[in-house]
């Protein structure tokens, strides 16, 4: 075999949706359309990027200080538009 020929797995790491996906998750929440009334208590509670906030649960966002249910479920339709979600 050549050595000097590509194996499957390089091009893995390029995969396009993935690097995608990975590139949208450490976005910072502050770069996109999202009221600084929800941004302030997510910063707070130290939920800076996209990736923090999917990990968190509808129960653990309730529960971070000024962030109501109006909040948490605005927050779900913006992970939605992005086809992601909540934390079961």
């Amino acid at each position: 075999m050549n050595s000097d020929r590509p194996n499957i797995k390089d091009f893995e790491k390029f995969d396009e949706p993935r690097l995608h996906m990975e590139r949208l998750l450490k976005a910072h929440l502050i770069d996109f359309d999202i009221s600084i009334r929800i941004l302030i208590p997510l910063e707070s509670a130290g939920i800076r990027t996209l990736g923090d906030l999917t990990k968190q649960t509808r129960k653990s966002l309730k529960a971070i200080k000024s962030l109501g249910k109006t909040s948490v479920e605005k927050l779900e339709s913006f992970l939605a538009y992005h086809r992601l979600s909540l934390a079961e």
